[in-house]
């Protein structure tokens, strides 16, 4: 039996985190443009089926969030899932260099 695929939504600022990130990414990664996006895209598909995928974020002072690394691009995706209103929502999008992670 198929789980049914939950609703995603992104607070604003993951919302502008992400955005930046793809400007970043096309302007200067010129061999793989496209990966990050690819990548997030993936990773949304598979939180959005499977949202207990990701291992517990540390250091955040809200509940449940959940930390995913999209492994070719380098960044963690943070997101918690909100059974009631099945839906996952995106938090923040950090890239794994930046150090113990965004204020959650």
């Amino acid at each position: 039996m198929t789980r049914p695929r939950l609703a995603v939504i992104f607070w604003k600022r993951a919302a502008r985190q992400v955005e930046s990130a793809g400007q970043w990414w096309r302007e200067n990664r010129h061999d793989s443009p496209d990966a990050l996006s690819e990548e997030l895209v993936r990773t949304l598909d598979l939180i959005a089926r499977q949202p207990g995928v990701g291992l517990p974020a540390t250091n955040v002072r809200l509940s449940g969030v959940k930390r995913i690394l999209l492994p070719r691009v380098g960044y963690f995706l943070f997101y918690r899932v909100a059974p009631r209103k099945q839906l996952v929502e995106v938090l923040a999008f950090w890239h794994a260099k930046r150090g113990t992670g965004p204020r959650l």
